[in-house]
């Protein structure tokens, strides 16, 4: 049965989208190489749908809520404090500005952050009810995709958990939803949100060492209560490679598919994950990871494809259109259109193809690599994971 393809987007989104200071402009990079490859036309548009103070409201409290609202006044009285707090940061390597909810340092605030945070939510709940509506099709969104802010603040880059907004919009039709995180970062925020229950199973493969942001995601990472063994971590180390990535990803993803039996997919398809990231540290390119994305879309689920972290702004583009050309079925020229309105932000070759880097050391022994999946398979026997 063939699927519908769709696109989620308008000029208000993407303008939105490129406020946010860790990817300025990403958005709009993305969009226009999209569209310069002509692939608008193969894909059927979604005109998001702005999230209100109560869509917030069902994940995120209402004190983060009123502090998003009102940042203007707050600003303006705390400007001292924030200051202040930034070097005392920089100096002790903490952050004491509980009260502010995390608008600081690694989530800067500015003067109209709720209609940014409101876009983005709004943009993953739409591509969500569309998909409650219409099951058999694939929705594109690369201005979602922020796994890292928790209920009562943000955090990692990320002002909102759209991610976990739109699960909670899938949830009033879909009894089994995965949600697959590739992001080089483990997903902390919605893994934590989920912990407790079988309606969502988190799978997240990322990159885990002494260190590395958030600090959280290893093979004992299980979930907890009446979801214990429904989240699941795949932890790799610095400079995992291809063939080793493809090949653990599609033995774990189908165990994991036939032991729950999930009815839609989230898929979360950070550009840090691709080498070259500032924030990264793997040897993947974009094809590996399409490759994998591809044996997913395979099963034939509903699925929500959204973006996340990429740090190295081209590099992000580059593989968010090829994953896109991909789904569409599509077959792109390596030169970069010469009518791309950002044509020199992607030279020097002004193309789309992103080397592997042969110095960066491989840290990942196949030893450690398989004792990680088999922590896997025994959890999901140890806990008795099944369609719920």
């Amino acid at each position: 049965m063939s699927r519908t393809i769709k696109y989620v987007y308008n000029d208000y989104l993407l303008e939105q989208a490129d406020r946010n200071p860790a990817v300025k402009g990403r958005a709009s990079l993305t969009h226009n190489l999209i569209q310069s490859y002509g692939l608008l036309t193969q894909m059927e548009r979604i005109r998001p749908i702005l999230a209100n103070t109560a869509d917030l409201r069902g994940f995120h409290t209402p004190d983060y809520v009123k502090q998003l609202n009102n940042y203007e006044d707050f600003s303006k009285t705390h400007s001292n404090e924030i200051d202040d707090s930034l070097k005392e940061e920089e100096d002790n390597g903490e952050c004491n500005l509980s009260d502010c909810h995390g608008l600081s340092y690694d989530c800067p605030p500015w003067p109209g952050v709720k209609d940014y945070v409101c876009a983005i939510a709004g943009a993953t709940m739409t591509a969500c009810d569309v998909l409650n509506k219409h099951k058999n099709e694939v929705i594109i969104n690369w201005c979602g995709g922020w796994h890292h802010a928790e209920k009562d603040k943000a955090a990692g880059f990320c002002y909102v958990n759209d991610i976990v907004l739109g699960i909670l919009v899938l949830t009033t039709k879909f009894r089994r939803i995965l949600y697959l995180d590739l992001d080089n970062h483990h997903g902390d925020g919605v893994a934590n949100t989920f912990a407790a229950t079988k309606r969502v199973l988190c799978l997240s493969f990322h990159q885990y060492e002494c260190g590395y942001y958030p600090g959280s995601g290893s093979c004992q990472d299980k979930g907890s209560g009446n979801g214990l063994g429904y989240n699941i971590n795949f932890p790799y180390k610095r400079g995992i490679t291809g063939d080793k990535y493809t090949k653990y990803f599609k033995r774990i993803f189908s165990l994991v598919f036939d032991t729950y039996q999930p009815n839609v997919c989230v898929i979360q398809c950070g550009a840090d994950v691709i080498v070259g990231d500032p924030l990264g540290g793997t040897n993947l390119v974009p094809q590996d990871l399409i490759e994998c994305i591809q044996f997913v879309l395979n099963y034939e689920m509903p699925c929500v494809l959204l973006g996340g972290g990429g740090y190295n702004l081209p590099n992000a583009s580059r593989y968010w259109c090829q994953l896109t050309a991909a789904i569409c079925g599509q077959t792109l020229d390596e030169d970069i259109p010469s009518d791309n309105a950002n044509f020199l932000r992607y030279g020097p070759d002004y193309c789309l193809h992103i080397k592997k880097v042969p110095t960066l050391r491989d840290e990942n022994k196949v030893e450690y690599l398989e004792q990680q999946a088999c922590a896997v398979e025994e959890n999901l026997k140890l806990y008795k994971v099944y369609p719920v």
